[in-house]
């Protein structure tokens, strides 16, 4: 790999201008097999696995901002940036299994939008990824539920993987009459493999920090110089026991 790629992260702003396209295409991606070949299989356990406890399933809380009506995008996650939801994983053996077969995944969650709502435009967090959809249970196509990267507009479909670039601006939209469902995976692109810990831990600091914020507001009005300073403790407490917090399952 060269030293001078190096991936892009929202956190520290401005609009993605990178050179990733807004999709892959997906026949280049070996790992997709997977997905399309057990998606039945994932289908299954992950939403029995919602089913079984429907409390997993919580309103997207990094950003509470992000769908509207508000509450209405909800997800349930295996890995999220390699921290991992144990209990989950334990309940979903077979899916546990077939993520562990694509190398380099970094999360792994369910995504389900309500009937009649949408997700806002936003910028991912990192260029670093390839993040791919699998349809699970979608009740429609264009133009009523579909999805938009830049300015490349795509359905969904059952059995089916969409992978794309996350840091693009991208929104999403339900207008069926029933809940949309797919599964969510982040794959590190093989340039970046050897920095993966590190850059989980810069988007887990970036994550934690924007939950802080609109919970505490006066932390956003504080100094450029403090926020970046509690951003990169952040980020290495959190390189440092993200593996051992892996091991509790492993």
């Amino acid at each position: 790999m060269s030293n001078t790629v190096k991936p892009w992260y929202n956190v520290f702003g401005g609009r993605y201008t990178g050179g990733q396209p807004p999709f892959y295409c997906r026949e280049e991606l070996s790992w997709v097999r997977v997905l399309e070949d057990n998606w039945e299989t994932i289908r299954d356990e992950v939403i029995g696995l919602m089913q079984e406890k429907p409390a997993r399933l919580r309103p997207y809380f990094i950003n509470k901002s992000m769908s509207f009506p508000p509450k209405k995008w909800k997800t349930m996650g295996l890995y999220f940036w390699k921290f991992t939801m144990h209990d989950n994983c334990r309940k979903c053996p077979e899916t546990v299994k077939l993520m562990k077969q694509i190398p380099n995944l970094t999360s792994c969650s369910l995504s389900v939008l309500e009937a009649g709502s949408n997700i806002n435009p936003h910028q991912g967090d990192t260029d670093a990824i390839i993040r791919c959809h699998l349809g699970l249970s979608v009740p429609a196509t264009l133009p009523d539920c579909g999805f938009q990267v830049s300015k490349e507009i795509r359905p969904w479909e059952n059995g089916k993987a969409l992978p794309f670039c996350d840091a693009h601006t991208h929104t999403a939209w339900n207008n069926s009459r029933e809940r949309r469902l797919i599964l969510i995976i982040d794959v590190i692109r093989p340039e970046f493999a050897d920095q993966q810990n590190m850059i989980c831990a810069h988007v887990l600091a970036s994550s934690a920090l924007q939950m802080l914020y609109q919970r505490f507001a006066f932390l956003g009005r504080q100094s450029g110089y403090l926020k970046k300073n509690l951003y990169h403790l952040l980020r290495y407490a959190i390189w440092v026991v993200l593996p051992i917090q892996r091991l509790k399952f492993f």
